[in-house]
C-alpha cells in the first residue's frame, strides 16, 4: 500500500498535473491566435505560466539526465541501456516536432500573407464605395427636398413657418426641421424628440455655417444617438417678408436594413484596414503561439519519455541488478513480482532460478563442509603424526608435506609444494640418497615398497624407513603415491648402545677379575725375588714389574670407562649455574704442557636444572677431545668454550655450550659416525669418551652437534633446553613416588 501511495504522488502526480497545465496553456495560446485585437492582453498574464511550465519541465528533464549521467558514471545496472532509451525516445519525439513546426509556420505566413491580398481590398472597396453611392442618391434627394421647402418658405408668412416646417417634415419623413435665424437662433423647430432624445439643441451649428459659406449647402451624414446614420441637410433662404438670410436644416434618417447594410461594409472595411494594419504582429503571434507549443510539446515529450524510459527499464535493471548479485554470490535476491506486465513471467522465472540455486548451493556447501571436516580431520591426524609423509601425483608433483616430514628430514619443504619431487634434490643434496631409494620404486608403480636409507645432516647421520603406497586411481584417471617417513634413528642408535654397553660391561667383568691377581702376583714376585737377585737381574725384575703394573693401571682405567658407558648412574638434579661450572673446569686445563690456550665466552644464561657431576663429566670429555685433536703440525693451539641463550626452531629457549678448537678438524668419513662407540681418527684413547658424552646429553634430554669450522677447527655444541630440566625433576619424583 505505501508503494503504491508513493508510485500516486511521486510518479503519476506529477504528470497529470503537469499535463493539465500544459493543456490550459495551450488551449488559452489557441484562443488568443483567434482574436487578435484581445491576445496582447491574454499574452501578458499567460507568458508567466508558460516560462513557468518551461522551467519545470526543464528543471525535471536536467535532473532526470543528471541522474541517468550518474548512474551511468557509478556503473549501475542498466544505466547506460536507459540513457541510450531516453535519447532514442527524445530524438523520435523532437525531430517530428521541429518538422511540423517548420512547415506549420512557413504555411501560417502564406496563408496570412494571402489574407490580404489585392483583390480582397478592392472589393472591400468597392462595396463601400456602392454603399456610399446608394446614400449620396438618397442625400440628393433629401437636399432637393429641402430646396423645395426653402423656396415655399420663401413666400410665406413668417407666422406660418411653424406650420408649414410641421407639415412638410410630416410629408418629407424627416427626424427634425429647424428654422435659425440671426446667430443660429432658433426660429423654428419640428422633430420627433422621442425619437432622437437628447438632440436639441445640439446640432452642428458652426459646421453648417462653415460649409454654408463655402458652398451654399450642406448635405453629409452623420451618426446620432451612437449608432444610428442620418443626412445632415442646411440650406440659406431669403423670405420676401423679412428679406433676412435665414436657415433651414433637417436630419433625415435611413432605413433599418440600409443603415445595416452600410454598417456592415464600413465594419468590415475597417477590420480589415485594422487586420492589414496588424499583419506582421498577427505573423508574430501565431508564429510565438506555435514556438511555445513546440516548446512545451518537445520538454513535456521528452519528459515523458525520461519517465516512460526509466518505467519501461525498470525490470530490466533489477533483472540487471539481480543477475550482478546473483553472480557475486547473493542467491536471496529476489525480484519483485507484478501482474501488470509482461516482465512477470521472467521475474518468476528468476526467483525459481535463485531458489533452486539456493539449494543447491546450500547442498554443496554442506558436502564442502563434510569434506573440509574430514580435510581438517585428516590434517590434524597427519600434523601429529610423528612420521612424515609426503604425497605426489601421477608426475611426481609434490602435493602435500606434513610438518613431521620437515622434522624428520631437516630441511624446510614446503616451497616445494606443486613442485617436482626431484627438485627436492637440487636444492637439497643431502637428500639424494632418499630419492635414488625413492626412484625406482616410483618408476616401477610398484604397489607397496620399504627402504631404508642413512642421510648425512647437519645433526649428523640419520638412519630413516621409507614406506611407499600407490594411491586409488581418481576420477580423472590420475593417480599418485604416499611417502611415509620415519626416522628409527634413535631406535638404532638404542640399540647399538644396548649392544655395546653389553659388551662393555662384560668386557669389564670379564677384563677386571684377572687384573687384581696380576698386578698382586707382579708385586709379590718382585719383593720375593729382590733380595736373591743380582743387582743386574733385579733391576730387570722391577722395570718388568713395573710394565707389568703400569700396564694392569691402564687397562684398570679401560675397564673403569666401559664400566661408566655401560652404567646409567640416577640424575642428581639440582639448580647449577653453567657459567661457574665450565669457568672451573676450564681452569683446570688453563696451565698445560701442550701450549694450548684456553679461551672462555661466557654470556648471560638462566640458571639449568642438571646433574652438575654429569655435566663436569661431559665438559672435561669435551675439553680432552679437543686437547687431544691437535697434532704436531698445528702453530696456532686454542680452545674456546662459549655459553649463550639461543631459541630453537619452534622458539622455545636453548641454552648452547660450545667447545671450538683450532686443530685439523674432523675428517668427513668420521664426522657421520662421530659419536659412536670405538669411533676414533685419534691414536690414543678408549674412543668411548664422545660416546659418553652424547649419553650425558640424551640423560638430559639435550641435544649434540658436532661440525667442521669453515677456515680450520670443529665446533660440538651441546643445548640444553631450559625447561627439560623442570620436567626431568617432575619424571624422577613421580617414578620415585610411584617406586616407594
Amino acid at each position: 500500500m505505501a508503494i503504491a501511495v508513493r508510485t500516486l504522488f511521486f510518479q503519476i502526480l506529477p504528470v497529470v498535473l503537469t499535463a493539465i497545465l500544459l493543456a490550459i496553456s495551450l488551449a488559452i495560446l489557441n484562443l488568443s491566435t483567434r482574436n487578435p485585437e484581445t491576445s496582447d492582453g491574454i499574452i501578458g498574464w499567460l507568458a508567466p505560466l508558460n516560462i513557468a511550465i518551461i522551467l519545470i519541465l526543464s528543471f525535471l528533464i536536467l535532473f532526470n539526465l543528471y541522474q541517468a549521467i550518474t548512474r551511468l558514471r557509478t556503473q549501475q545496472a542498466g544505466s547506460r541501456f536507459t540513457l541510450r532509451l531516453m535519447m532514442a525516445f527524445s530524438i523520435l519525439t523532437i525531430i517530428p516536432v521541429l518538422i511540423v513546426t517548420y512547415f506549420s509556420m512557413n504555411f501560417l505566413g502564406d496563408r496570412i500573407d494571402n489574407w490580404f491580398n489585392i483583390k480582397i481590398e478592392s472589393a472591400l472597396d468597392d462595396s463601400l464605395e456602392l454603399a456610399r453611392s446608394s446614400l449620396t442618391v438618397r442625400m440628393r434627394q433629401h437636399l432637393y427636398d429641402v430646396e423645395k421647402v426653402a423656396r415655399e418658405l420663401t413666400v410665406t408668412d413668417e407666422l406660418d413657418y411653424a406650420s408649414k416646417i410641421e407639415s412638410r417634415m410630416s410629408q418629407l419623413g424627416a427626424f427634425e426641421m429647424v428654422l435659425l435665424g440671426k446667430n443660429n437662433r432658433v426660429l423654428v423647430y419640428s422633430g420627433d424628440n422621442q425619437e432622437i432624445g437628447t438632440i436639441i439643441p445640439h446640432f452642428p451649428a458652426d459646421e453648417i455655417m462653415r460649409s454654408l459659406a463655402s458652398r451654399g449647402y450642406m448635405n453629409r451624414l452623420e451618426y446620432v444617438g451612437g449608432d444610428s446614420l442620418y443626412s445632415r441637410v442646411a440650406i440659406t433662404l431669403r423670405p420676401n417678408s423679412t428679406r433676412t438670410t435665414l436657415v433651414l436644416t433637417a436630419l433625415f434618417p435611413f432605413s433599418d436594413r440600409e443603415q445595416r447594410l452600410s454598417s456592415n461594409v464600413q465594419e468590415a472595411r475597417n477590420q480589415y484596414q485594422n487586420i492589414n494594419y496588424q499583419r506582421g504582429l498577427i505573423k508574430q503571434s501565431f508564429r510565438l503561439t506555435l514556438f511555445l507549443i513546440m516548446v512545451l510539446s518537445i520538454l513535456f515529450s521528452v519528459w515523458a519519455a525520461f519517465l516512460y524510459s526509466k518505467r519501461l527499464t525498470t525490470p530490466v535493471r533489477k533483472l540487471l541488478e539481480g543477475t550482478l548479485a546473483v553472480a557475486s554470490g547473493n542467491l536471496q535476491k529476489k525480484l519483485p513480482v507484478s501482474d501488470k506486465d509482461d516482465f512477470s513471467l521472467l521475474a518468476r522465472s528468476f526467483n525459481t532460478m535463485t531458489t533452486r540455486l539456493s539449494d543447491a548451493r546450500h547442498e554443496s556447501e554442506q558436502s564442502q563442509q563434510q569434506v573440509q571436516r574430514q580435510h581438517d580431520y585428516l590434517n590434524v591426524v597427519l600434523d601429529h603424526l610423528t612420521s612424515g609423509v609426503i604425497t605426489i601425483d601421477d608426475k611426481y608433483v609434490v602435493r602435500r608435506i606434513n610438518a613431521a616430514a620437515e622434522h624428520v628430514l631437516g630441511v624446510p619443504l614446503s616451497d616445494f609444494i606443486n613442485r617436482s619431487l626431484f627438485d627436492v634434490g637440487l636444492g637439497y643434496e643431502i637428500l639424494e640418497p632418499l630419492l635414488k631409494e625413492v626412484t625406482p620404486h616410483l618408476e616401477r608403480h610398484d604397489k607397496e615398497w620399504q627402504c631404508e636409507v642413512s642421510l648425512l645432516l647437519n645433526t649428523g647421520r640419520q638412519m630413516l624407513v621409507c614406506r611407499g603406497t600407490a594411491l586409488p586411481q581418481l576420477i580423472d584417471g590420475s593417480a599418485g603415491h604416499v611417502l611415509v617417513l620415519e626416522d628409527i634413528t634413535d631406535v638404532v642408535q638404542a640399540e647399538h648402545e644396548a649392544a655395546w654397553s653389553e659388551v662393555a660391561r662384560r668386557l669389564a667383568h670379564e677384563i677386571k677379575n684377572p687384573l687384581t691377581p696380576i698386578r698382586l702376583s707382579a708385586e709379590r714376585l718382585q719383593h720375593r725375588l729382590h733380595p736373591e737377585l743380582s743387582e743386574k737381574s733385579a733391576d730387570l725384575l722391577q722395570r718388568m714389574s713395573r710394565t707389568i703394573v703400569n700396564q694392569v693401571d691402564s687397562l684398570k682405567g679401560m675397564v673403569d670407562a666401559f664400566s661408566d658407558y655401560a652404567r646409567a648412574p640416577a640424575l642428581q638434579l639440582q639448580r647449577i649455574d653453567l657459567n661457574a661450572l665450565v669457568t672451573e673446569v676450564s681452569e683446570l686445563y688453563a696451565v698445560n704442557d701442550q701450549g694450548v690456550t684456553v679461551v672462555v665466552d661466557s654470556k648471560e644464561i638462566p640458571e639449568l636444572h642438571l646433574d652438575s657431576g654429569r655435566i663436569r663429566q661431559l665438559v672435561v670429555n669435551l675439553l680432552k677431545n679437543a686437547f687431544e685433536a691437535f697434532d704436531e703440525a698445528c702453530d696456532q693451539r686454542e680452545v674456546k668454550i662459549a655459553t649463550r641463550s639461543v631459541e630453537d626452531a619452534k622458539g622455545k629457549l636453548e641454552v648452547e655450550l660450545s667447545i671450538t678448537d683450532s686443530g685439523p678438524g674432523i675428517p668427513a668419513e668420521v664426522l657421520p659416525r662421530l659419536f659412536e662407540p670405538y669411533v676414533s681418527s685419534k691414536q690414543k684413547g678408549s674412543g668411548l669418551g664422545l660416546s659418553i658424552v652424547k649419553k650425558i646429553v640424551e640423560e638430559h634430554s639435550a641435544r649434540v652437534v658436532a661440525r667442521n669450522n669453515e677456515q680450520k677447527g670443529a665446533t660440538i655444541s651441546v643445548y640444553f633446553p631450559v625447561d627439560a630440566g623442570l620436567e626431568l625433576t617432575k619424571k624422577i619424583a613421580d617414578e620415585v613416588k610411584d617406586v616407594s
